[in-house]
């Protein structure tokens, strides 16, 4: 069988080296339009800072390595002009020598992945200018890093703070350069409202963050942003987002998604059943919303390359689905999540629960206990997890991860509750941080406290009387609009015996919580707690640009 592979990087070249294992009769032949086969892209943003000092540890394989190794045919500045789906070849330009040829193919294997978008609107990228870059494979980074040298660059933007903006802004930092970070609205789309703040604040106290404000068009020295501020800059670096590879499949008269990218069935097979496609240039099967969706990210595009080889020689058993898990470094915080955010259960009309808290890692009294800011959102009728969202500069990854084997296997808040965990001071506390959600998350399931979640309230603090439980000086500092202050000694539950709704709320959430509990004892149903308090609501505030505070 002769299988033919469009795209050499990270799904491509994994198809390919686990054809060979499944197989020593197959003609394998891997095309890469780029210079090199099988790098390691997710590793690319920590070359910019010298964390990796030479270009070579990027690459994980070369055309002769893949021949002399696996006996597959891997041809680096190749790119796949056309599909002929009737006669089944390919025509392949040698971007060398310019010469275009045919190639057969038994099986069709697309993994040309996706590319950095830059939107039309931004003026003045119509034509090459030599200090504007995007991210996208090594050659891109050893041209940031000579430019930078040579011209001796201190001033960069970097445009977009998705997980590429993040990573290259961080990286960039490190060299002593002065680096802005342009986002038009908010860091991370995919991390919820009440927890992006703390990435931005994180941010902001190390580079320049620039909000609810975007480049309108790129001049040779200067950015014009649509506020109308104009910026000078030495680099710019373009990581708004990323589109689907998808051209080549759309001209062969392939299906291709609203989002851009080709339609694949449970077993990543095109509407042609001689083709397959794997990687960022398809959307994955998410078993919670039982949708398909975008999720670029390394993990799915390995998962997808093995199924498909063992697909095609007839051994592939489930169908690999995603509930999309992933993890951030952000300077000096930690970010997290796993399962569904707030905008993907409101987006499938999926009915939910939340609860935040803010936990320490380990023992506090420990000089290693860094605190964690932690989302859940589970079903309202039957507990079970959907989301699980975290950051902080405490250890987050270890408690997403936890949390992500769970939600694939449908457990719900009582699972966690009972998931052990290990203990020694250093890592954890007695009941970890993640047990101790559980146990909040299960009173608001089980109706035993009420909680209202910080995007509500704008629109429903009018239905409350809001009492802040803080001690005055607290509270003369800061506090939302209209609250009285009735600090935690001074609480009478026979002030509350009326027909109005209260909303209490605290520093961390901790007094609140006991206010309420306490108030309830007394037979009290009109009593409910603001999830997060100040703790998450002066983050949130900065974030969504509202006022609510004063």
């Amino acid at each position: 069988m002769k299988i033919l592979i469009i795209g050499g990087v990270a799904a491509g070249a994994t198809c390919a080296t686990n054809l060979r294992k499944l197989s020593d009769e197959n003609e394998i032949i891997l095309i890469e339009k780029g210079r090199d086969t099988s790098f390691k892209n997710c590793e690319i943003p920590y070359y910019l800072s010298y964390m990796v000092e030479d270009k070579e540890d990027l690459i994980a394989r070369r055309p002769d390595e893949f021949k002399k190794k696996n006996n597959i045919d891997a041809r680096n500045f190749s790119e796949a002009v056309s599909i002929n789906r009737h006669e089944k070849y390919v025509e392949i330009k040698n971007l060398k020598t310019g010469k275009i040829y045919k190639e057969t193919y038994d099986k069709l294997i697309i993994a040309t992945g996706a590319s950095p978008f830059v939107p039309d609107s931004i003026k003045g990228l119509e034509k090459e200018r030599k200090n504007v870059f995007k991210v996208e494979n090594v050659v891109d980074v050893e041209n940031i890093r000579k430019y930078i040298k040579e011209n001796k660059a201190k001033k960069v933007i970097v445009n977009g703070a998705g997980f590429i903006g993040i990573e290259s802004a961080e990286n960039l930092n490190e060299l002593d350069l002065d680096v802005s970070l342009v986002v038009r609205s908010r860091v991370l789309g995919n991390i919820d409202e009440e927890l992006a703040g703390f990435v931005e604040e994180n941010i902001s106290d190390h580079i320049n963050l620039i909000k609810n404000d975007e480049i309108v068009e790129v001049k040779d020295e200067s950015l014009l942003l649509k506020s109308g501020k104009e910026i000078s800059y030495d680099l710019l670096i373009n990581a708004i987002g990323v589109k689907p590879n998808s051209k080549i499949a759309k001209d062969a008269g392939l299906k291709i998604t609203k989002s851009g990218a080709i339609e694949t069935d449970r077993n990543l097979l095109t509407n042609d059943p001689d083709i397959y496609a794997i990687g960022d240039v398809i959307e994955v099967y998410n078993p919670l919303t039982k949708t398909k969706g975008k999720l670029n990210l390394a993990w799915p595009a390995h998962r997808q390359a093995k199924f498909v080889a063992n697909h095609i020689m007839g051994k592939a058993k489930k169908s690999p689905s995603f509930i999309g898990s992933f993890a951030l470094r952000s300077f000096d915080m930690n970010v997290a999540a796993t399962g569904l955010s707030k905008k993907q259960l409101d987006a499938a009309k999926i009915p939910y629960k939340s609860t935040l808290i803010t936990h320490n890692d380990s023992v506090n009294i420990l000089p290693y206990s860094k605190p964690m800011n932690m989302k859940i959102s589970f079903d309202p009728y039957t507990g079970q997890i959907y989301g699980f969202q975290a950051v902080g500069k405490g250890d987050v990854v270890k408690r997403v991860d936890i949390v992500a084997g769970l939600i694939g296997m449908g457990a719900d808040i009582y699972d966690l509750y009972d998931t052990e965990i290990s203990y020694q001071p250093i890592y954890s506390t007695p009941e970890d941080s993640l047990n101790t959600l559980a146990s909040q998350a299960i009173d608001i399931f089980e109706g035993k406290i009420k909680n209202i979640e910080i995007p509500e309230l704008g629109e429903r603090k009018d239905e409350f009387i809001i009492v802040d439980v803080r001690e005055k000086e607290e509270f003369e500092k800061s506090h939302i609009k209209n609250a009285i202050n009735i600090p935690v000694g001074k609480i009478n539950p026979e002030d509350f015996k009326n027909k109005n709704k209260y909303l209490i709320y605290c520093r961390s959430g901790n007094r609140a919580k006991s206010v309420v509990k306490t108030l309830q004892k007394q037979g009290l149903e009109n009593i409910y707690y603001l999830e997060g308090s100040m703790n998450y609501l002066e983050k949130y505030q900065k974030t969504m640009g509202i006022e609510i505070l004063e």
